[in-house]
């Protein structure tokens, strides 16, 4: 799931952290160009890893619960 959210997380992060008096992106899309032309397709997956501490012990609390339910059953 990490792999899959990151870009995008790291988009929104960018948005959301611009000044409000000067817009340094105009959109989405804008924001997206012009982190890639900066700074590679790889760097859409930098700050990988916080992301993935935040969501790896989640997932594995739900998958084993899960687990445990259907042996349960």
């Amino acid at each position: 799931m990490t792999c899959t959210v990151a870009p995008w997380d790291m988009i929104r992060t960018k948005l959301m952290n611009q000044p409000t008096d000067k817009k340094i992106y105009d959109g989405f899309a804008d924001c997206l160009v012009k982190t890639v032309k900066g700074g590679g397709v790889l760097s859409l997956w930098r700050g990988f890893i916080p992301i993935w501490a935040r969501f790896a012990p989640q997932a594995t609390l739900q998958l084993l619960t899960i687990e445990f339910l259907y042996g349960a059953l």
